[in-house]
């Protein structure tokens, strides 16, 4: 099952944000031709680890995609870049603000020889304004959008050791595309710019709970509640680590029965759902001095005969024996031209039952230069003259 099979996206992106948001678009079926510089290609290819000259962040990133290396200020490329264009339904770039406008790929630019395509911009703090022309990565995003601040609630502040505010931007850009593409198939709209700024998709990530204190203007009347992120803790064992959630009276009184510390359902600290709320930090630790000395899995399996919310913390080794991650086939394996045997995270979504698959593995850099260029017209001598100037590798 492919649901966006026929939907072409041309894409000039670099690392994390853009790469992912088409990556999810390509696993459903979409025809995502990245253009990348001549040489050097997305940073992703030089991240990570590697085998063959494949790193396993490129690979995934950009798996079910082709690649054009261009150089997109040699003129004599753009008339065959812009027949590219206009076989395309989607242009998505996460360029600084006003790089691409002064190289004459803008919205303004591609709409006038493309009216129908959906142009996505992503950006770290949006086009304009104080921060647009600065150099942004992840961990600046989440120092800005408080996500850096609510890890450390209890202590000091702390960065998602991932690149979260990326992932949320790409997540975010693939549905607005989706939704723009069927927007456009109902006749609402024709071309459209799409803007999506990191902070904006990391704020709305965030809000819900993490700004629910935030969100009454004003004291009259207001009775803050503690965070959802103060709950969130990590439990020592006698091998390893676990985490569990206790919110329902049954699940407290289950977790002090695999403990043997009925003692706790009397005292007047932890006896209430709302006390247990105001005092979890406590309760938890006085917990923790019984779970250190049983093992990880026992107090797991125990745990959950109690229907206490429970999970040991896998390490990344551990993750491929776990009996979930096989039962739903997350993990797929495939051979890569350069980077051998490959895994990676299955496409998450399945439709109408359907595990998709990998069709292409990420291209090399260039690799489909010469196959795209000979699609809209150019032929051999012009593609030899394209390569001879450096236009095109």
């Amino acid at each position: 099952m492919q649901p966006l099979e026929g939907v072409r996206i041309i894409e000039l992106t670099s690392n994390a944000s853009g790469p992912l948001a088409t990556g999810l678009l390509a696993d459903q079926g979409a025809d995502v031709i990245r253009l990348e510089t001549i040489g050097v290609g997305d940073p992703a290819r030089h991240v990570g680890g590697v085998r063959g000259g494949e790193t396993g962040y490129n690979a995934y990133l950009n798996r079910n995609k082709r690649s054009m290396a261009v150089n997109l200020k040699d003129q004599n490329l753009r008339p065959a870049l812009y027949e590219l264009i206009k076989t395309a339904d989607v242009f998505v770039q996460n360029s600084r603000p006003g790089a691409l406008e002064r190289s004459g790929y803008g919205f303004d630019d591609l709409h006038e020889i493309n009216p129908n395509l959906i142009y996505a911009s992503i950006s770290g703090f949006g086009p304009d304004g104080p921060a647009a022309g600065l150099r942004v990565y992840d961990p600046v995003i989440q120092t800005a959008s408080g996500l850096a601040f609510a890890q450390g609630i209890g202590g000091e502040p702390e960065l998602v050791k991932t690149i979260v505010s990326d992932k949320i931007t790409a997540y975010t850009t693939a549905q607005a595309i989706s939704a723009a593409l069927f927007a456009r198939e109902r006749g609402k709209i024709k071309g459209h710019h799409i803007e999506i700024a990191m902070l904006d998709a990391t704020l709305a990530f965030l809000w819900a709970d993490i700004y629910w204190n935030h969100s009454f203007v004003g004291d009259e009347g207001f009775e803050p509640k503690p965070l959802l992120a103060e709950f969130y803790k990590v439990m020592r064992t006698s091998d390893g680590h676990i985490t569990m959630i206790i919110v329902g009276d049954t699940e407290f009184q289950g977790a002090c029965r695999v403990l043997g510390m009925e003692h706790l359902q009397q005292d007047s600290r932890f006896n209430t759902m709302t006390e247990r709320f105001a005092n979890y930090a406590v309760m938890f630790k006085e917990m923790e001095a019984e779970s250190i000395k049983r093992s990880a899995d026992n107090l797991v399996q125990a745990m959950e005969k109690e229907g206490v919310p429970c999970g040991k913390i896998n390490s990344l080794d551990e993750l491929f024996t776990d009996e979930r991650v096989i039962h739903r086939r997350s993990i797929v394996e495939y051979d890569h031209p350069r980077g051998g045997r490959m895994r990676q995270a299955r496409p998450p979504v399945r439709f109408d039952g359907e595990v998709s698959e990998i069709r292409l593995p990420s291209p090399g850099l260039g690799e489909h230069s010469d196959e795209l260029l000979k699609s809209v017209g150019c032929s051999e001598a012009t593609i030899k003259q394209l390569r001879e100037t450096g236009a095109v590798g």
